[in-house]
């Protein structure tokens, strides 16, 4: 999944820009005023939220995290532990009173840290290894986590005998990984070892029975992160130290939460356990009975929390062009809940919701990027908190509206479109796509750094969904099983059809452009129409049969088709889908982006394809950043890829 991060600069440097940036539009350089608050966790007692907000620090190319609180009965924010560098989940103590966080300083591990609202704080947790989760015991004494074994020390000749034996790892793995296990510390700071062995707790959410007697967590047969998918929810009985499954699933279950009643769990679960299907809700309850709690709500369930009374349910999901909250009580029709200007609301799975029914949340709107709102119980609308982001939202930006097409065969489909700043009616503008990744993600009609970038160029934006997006519910997501890019192509050309009818688009300039599985879409549209002034594309998979095996997430390749490439006739199956198969169709101008030590979707793919085209004539440049990950790492390296890729687009689309 491709999800490129916000940057932003301190609070004193956005204050400070605010006057001179008043009446300019957006750019790429902009991204640097951009603060990116999210991870909000309400007490139970709805007397203060803790959130996260985190800004790039330019000169090391790194992003530094701060910790806030905001007290609901004065409305002051005090920003608390200064001296870290990154904060993770933060997680209000059973009595309100202190915040536990994942936090670490320069060249520190993650580690568990306590933090009380009146400032002070003390380390909890010292391993070699980072803390990766937790969740308080409820009665306030001990914190349960996860952690990393330790990988064991070799000295002299042991020292090289490191082969290891390969099985679903990345082709960039030097060692296959340790596997992460449960631990238990006292707030006192005295650590215990709850779990071992060659199995693996998945990196997602544990979580305390009411009573205190048992932590459920879901399990993974190894840490190869390729099949972190196959995750099952076990529970640990701590008297008698022993584990066992919750459900009859062996696979593909996620953000599992205990009800408030102890009496059964929810969690995540796709559509009839087809892995390509969307998300959805279940329940199970001590005999291993489950079901679907979501059924009357056929929408991409993306986050599930329990209300305190345990007979609702808190969902974010993803519905055509925008990421609401949604209340579902059990007998009762599914209710959205009114977030005002908010297009896109973004909860923790656990402490979203106090005692009272206070929710804090994260929100994004059209002309605003992320901050920290607050929806009170029968309220009409949300109230925003922090104004973080009060300089962009002072800029002249893009207008931004949702478009609607039918596919040819049967679809109701949505994309996004950004018009340019200063917009002249009855005037027709270059159109340039931005093709997201996944595939199971969204375009949502919410303030986006690229779509404004790219708008203050004078383009029309448009972000289509294609077959494979979580906006449309489950018959949409699943119709990209064994059609990787075929279907998808048709559903774009689609939604620029819908686009030109505006009458708007200047026709003759179209550019298209995505990272990851918009890469792979990119390169597929370049090689079967043959429209395009220009083209784009970051970490693009162009080869499904190499990614598959070489990849570090196998499993969500083979989830796509009906078997691995390797398997009986589907090599063709596959191959049929890959851009790299057309490569001489492809006329279009075409920039390429990656990152030499990506494992998400390995850059050799971009050499297959670079090679193809420049060995065949077209004009081809290919830019490789000298870092790990899947994204440009760092905001210089994001920004400089932004402008990039805007570059490229004037190049061919200016007149």
């Amino acid at each position: 999944m491709i999800v490129l991060r916000s940057v932003a600069l301190s609070l004193g440097a956005v204050g400070a820009a605010c006057a001179c940036a008043a009446a300019a539009t957006f750019s790429p350089a902009d991204m640097a005023r951009i603060v990116d608050v999210s991870q909000a966790a309400i007490s139970d007692d709805a007397r203060h939220v803790a959130f996260v907000a985190e800004y790039p620090v330019l000169e090391r190319n790194a992003y530094r995290d701060e910790l806030w609180v905001y007290d609901l009965a004065n409305g002051s924010l005090r920003r608390l532990a200064p001296h870290h560098d990154s904060f993770s989940s933060p997680s209000w103590s059973p009595d309100g009173h202190t915040v536990a966080v994942v936090a670490s300083g320069p060249g520190d591990t993650d580690q568990l840290y306590l933090v009380r609202a009146d400032g002070s704080e003390r380390r909890l947790t010292w391993g070699t290894t980072g803390v990766e989760a937790f969740a308080w015991r409820p009665d306030g004494r001990s914190i349960a986590f996860v952690r990393r074994n330790a990988a064991p020390r070799r000295a002299g000749q042991d020292a090289f005998r490191d082969a290891f034996q390969v099985s679903d790892n990345d082709y960039l793995a030097t060692a296959l990984p340790q596997p992460r296990h449960l631990w238990l510390t006292t707030t006192a700071g005295n650590e215990r070892r709850l779990t071992d062995g060659a199995w693996s707790v998945a990196n997602s959410t544990i979580t305390w029975s009411p009573d205190g007697a048992s932590l459920a967590y879901l399990r993974v047969p190894n840490a190869i992160h390729g099949i972190s998918g196959r995750a099952s929810a076990y529970a640990l009985d701590l008297a008698k130290n022993s584990s066992h499954a919750l459900t009859t699933h062996d696979a593909h279950e996620d953000q599992i939460e205990w009800s408030p009643a102890g009496n059964r769990l929810l969690f995540l679960y796709p559509r009839d356990g087809d892995p390509a299907a969307a998300t959805s809700v279940r329940f199970v309850d001590l005999q291993r009975n489950d079901a679907d709690a979501s059924s009357q709500l056929d929408l991409h369930v993306d986050t599930a929390g329990w209300y305190p009374d345990g007979r609702r349910l808190l969902l974010k999901v993803y519905e055509v062009t925008s990421g609401p909250l949604y209340e579902l009580g059990e007998g009762t029709r599914p209710v959205r809940l009114p977030l005002g200007p908010v297009v896109n609301a973004d909860i923790e799975s656990t402490q979203s919701v106090a005692r009272d029914g206070t929710i804090a949340f994260s929100g994004t709107t059209v002309d605003r990027p992320a901050e920290l709102y607050i929806l009170a119980p029968g309220a009409q609308a949300p109230r925003r908190i922090t104004h973080f982001n009060d300089a962009t939202a002072r800029m002249e930006l893009g207008r931004v509206t949702t478009v609607r097409w039918t596919s040819a065969d049967g679809f109701q489909e949505a994309g996004v479109l950004t018009y340019p700043p200063g917009y002249v009616p009855g005037k027709r503008y270059p159109l340039v796509l931005r093709i997201h990744g996944g595939p199971a993600e969204t375009s949502l009609a919410a303030f986006e750094a690229f779509y404004q970038s790219a708008a203050s160029h004078g383009y029309l934006v448009f972000a289509p969904n294609y077959r494979g997006s979580t906006n449309l519910g489950n018959a949409f997501e699943r119709a990209i099983f064994n059609d990787a890019s075929v279907g998808p192509g048709t559903d774009v050309m689609g939604g620029i059809a819908a686009v030109e009818r505006l009458g708007i688009a200047d026709s003759g300039r179209l550019a298209v452009s995505g990272w990851s599985y918009g890469g792979q879409m990119t390169s597929w549209m370049i090689s079967h129409y043959d429209i395009w002034k220009c083209a784009v594309t970051g970490a693009a998979v162009n080869d499904l049969v190499v990614d598959y095996t070489i990849a570090d997430d196998i499993d969500a390749d083979r989830a796509s088709f009906s078997d691995s490439p390797f398997s009986g006739d589907q090599l063709t199956a596959w191959q049929r889908q890959s851009p790299i198969t057309y490569f001489k169709n492809v006329r279009t101008p075409l920039l390429m982006l990656g990152n030499v030590y990506d494992v998400r979707v390995p850059i050799v793919e971009q050499y297959e394809f670079y090679h193809a085209l420049r060995d065949n004539g077209v004009p081809v440049t290919f830019y490789a950043y000298p870092t790990t990950g899947h994204l440009p790492k760092g905001p210089v390296r994001l920004i400089d890829a932004y402008q990039r890729w805007l570059s490229w687009f004037d190049r061919y689309l200016q007149r």
